[in-house]
């Protein structure tokens, strides 16, 4: 618990307020409940182990304990705000750039919700919203994971910064800064600041020129060019006939 407090005091007022369990089956639903009962704007919930963590549509989060970053940030939506769909976006941009200045790993957003490194996944965001007016911001960051310590069926499609780096890292400075970083960048979106959120995608867009496959929730496969993102967070994308589509929702996968 020493190390989170370490890493907060970085902040200037995001995750001054948190909440630290050793074992605990979801950071999200402990965050959910939070809110329901009065949790502060910029609240944290963090967790060394997660039993049942999990990503988009249920899907279940590898949460190894004392390897990883499992935390849910509690934040208040301002009256106007940008589209929800890009604040997932935002959140990894914001990953990425720490990453990348603190740690010099070659990191790069994946649309929707994901940071990889060399195509591989390094950490997972998972937004949700509660009532009309507060958002959890769910992040988890493969920090010290072994390549052993991988499910056989995760060996060939993530990756951890220790796998990486080539040496453990420590996980209070991954935690200092993101939250650095995510602070920052949650200030210009809910200014409405969008134009260096497009600017820093341009760079760090992993998906943008590649040929991919897209997986809809439908049950509807596409196969096209990854041409951008939309101004509410959709992946634009171009199919063979050369007519657009827009996918505010999916799986996506590069074939190389």
């Amino acid at each position: 618990m020493d190390w989170v407090a370490l890493a907060v005091q970085r902040t200037r007022w995001l995750a001054k307020v948190w909440r630290f369990y050793e074992r605990v089956s979801s950071t999200q639903d402990e965050a959910k409940a939070w809110v329901q009962q009065g949790a502060p704007h910029g609240g944290m919930v963090i967790a060394d182990e997660q039993t049942r963590g999990r990503g988009r549509w249920g899907r279940t989060w590898f949460s190894p304990p004392r390897k990883n970053l499992h935390l849910t940030l509690t934040m208040k939506l301002p009256d106007e705000h940008p589209p929800l769909g890009t604040l997932s976006l935002l959140v990894g941009v914001a990953l990425v750039g720490a990453l990348r200045q603190r740690f010099s790993v070659p990191a790069f957003v994946k649309w929707v919700n994901d940071v990889v490194t060399d195509g591989k996944k390094l950490a997972g965001i998972l937004i949700e919203r509660v009532g009309s007016d507060w958002a959890l911001i769910g992040i988890g960051v493969n920090v010290n994971l072994a390549e052993t310590d991988l499910p056989d069926e995760l060996r060939t499609t993530a990756t951890s910064l220790q796998m990486v780096k080539g040496t453990p890292v420590d996980r209070r400075e991954v935690l200092s800064a993101l939250l650095v970083s995510l602070e920052s960048w949650w200030e210009r979106w809910a200014q409405g600041d969008m134009e260096s959120l497009w600017q820093e995608l341009e760079r760090w867009d992993w998906l943008r020129g590649k040929p991919v496959t897209a997986h809809l929730p439908d049950g509807m496969t596409l196969h096209g060019i990854a041409v951008g993102i939309t101004p509410d967070g959709g992946l634009r994308l171009r199919l063979s006939d050369g007519t657009e589509r827009t996918l505010t929702a999916g799986d996506v996968t590069v074939r190389w």
